[in-house]
């Protein structure tokens, strides 16, 4: 399977991920939406780590970077955000895992993931925006 193809899939997922992570925030706060909330965030962790791979294969972003070597500052800041991103979501899965009672935690927990997925979205965006920029760069000063 290509690296194109398998990324495709990878974002796929993340978004249906997404959406049944945020259908169980709205779920009452018992041991059953705990359960699920913990597989959909295993899968989130199992998912997010190959993404940045396939987008690592050749270097994070090398195709702008390749175009345009001093915009270095800003995908080493979209690359430090990925991997805080990965880290919060770990500490967001231990929390619910050993928080204790997930009635007692939810209120925080429900809080912290919306929060993280906003985050997520953004830089979602803010990726999309730079290669699209440099895409359509036009070097001439007329982009």
């Amino acid at each position: 399977m290509s690296t194109n193809r398998r990324l495709q899939q990878c974002t796929e997922l993340e978004y249906i991920l997404l959406g049944d992570l945020r259908d169980l925030l709205d779920e009452p706060a018992d041991s059953e939406t705990a359960h699920w909330l913990e597989a959909v965030l295993d899968a989130l962790l199992d998912t997010l780590p190959e993404e940045f791979a396939l987008k690592s294969d050749h270097g994070y972003l090398q195709d702008v970077l390749d175009r345009f070597p001093n915009w270095d500052s800003k995908v080493a800041e979209l690359e430090e955000g990925y991997a805080k991103l990965f880290q919060r979501l770990e500490q967001l899965r231990d929390q619910l895992t050993h928080g204790g009672d997930f009635q007692r935690i939810a209120v925080n927990v429900s809080a912290d993931l919306n929060e993280w997925m906003t985050n997520f979205i953004q830089h979602h965006q803010q990726e999309r925006e730079l290669v699209s920029i440099a895409a359509s760069y036009d070097v001439g000063g007329n982009g």
